[in-house]
Parts: C-alpha cells; structure tokens; sequence
C-alpha cells in the first residue's frame, strides 16, 4: 500500500482531519514499519507543529513515517538528545528514569522504581562514570550491552 492510501484509510474510519497517534502507529504497521513504543510519542510533537488538536496532516506523518523508518542507531541518536534534557551531552540518572518509565510504559511506578533505573544504569554504563553517553545509550536501547 502507499503512503498516502494508508492514511487516508485511517481518516475514513472517524471523520477527522488528522490521523491521532495511535492511528498513526496503525498505519505504520501497515506500512511494514513497526516503532518503538517511545518513538511516536517523543517525535510527535516535533512534527505537530501545527498542534492541530495532536493530529498530523498527510504531510507530517510522512516526516513521522521517514523518521521511525530510519537505521535505529540514527533515531536513537536523536531520542539520545531529547533524552539529555540539560544538553551536557550525557544522560544521567534523572533522565534515563523518564526514558524508561516511557519504554515500560510504566507511569505508576510498578517497574521503574530507582533500583530498577540504577541497574539499568550500571549495566549500560560501560566506562563506570555514572552516566551515559551517546554509543552507551544506543547499545542499551539495543540491548547491545
């Protein structure tokens, strides 16, 4: 299927004039493309700039579509950096407590408590100094480490 007909299939179903975020992991997945959980969430709202009640035009799902649709070390990289909110370029423990609750999906607290978040840190940390850097961060995402 194309782009634009997946789309447009997805607009069809409720009338309105953009695909919302589910919709649009729907169309991904039709499209071959299977995101991330944190991926649509975090590149959202860089591509909604018209904050169109959280919807994307058939021009910004196409950004959507190109961005998820990329090596995974690019767009880890780019997460990497929405991640580092203080922009030191590392991720310290704060921040890699916010990329998990997101990756588990876990806005309770059930799985991402401080001990989960300084396991997790410890086993990706390779050089041991308490954060993360850029290759760090894509291999624990990868699960490479």
């Amino acid at each position: 299927m194309e782009v634009k007909e997946v789309y447009n299939s997805c607009l069809k179903k409720d009338g309105c004039s953009g695909v919302t975020q589910q919709q649009a992991k729907s169309a991904l997945i039709k499209l071959g493309i299977t995101p991330r959980p944190f991926e649509i969430e975090y590149f959202w709202y860089d591509i909604d700039k018209e904050s169109d009640l959280n919807t994307l035009n058939l021009e910004e799902f196409e950004k959507l579509r190109c961005v998820v649709n990329t090596e995974p070390d690019r767009s880890l990289r780019w997460a990497f950096n929405k991640f580092d909110t203080d922009s030191n370029g590392t991720i310290d423990k704060t921040e890699l407590k916010q990329l998990l609750v997101l990756m588990y999906e876990d806005n309770d607290g059930d799985w991402v408590d401080d001990d989960f978040v300084t396991d997790c840190l410890n086993l990706a940390d390779e050089n041991g100094d308490g954060v993360l850097q850029r290759e760090e961060f894509v291999d624990m995402v990868l699960q490479r480490t």
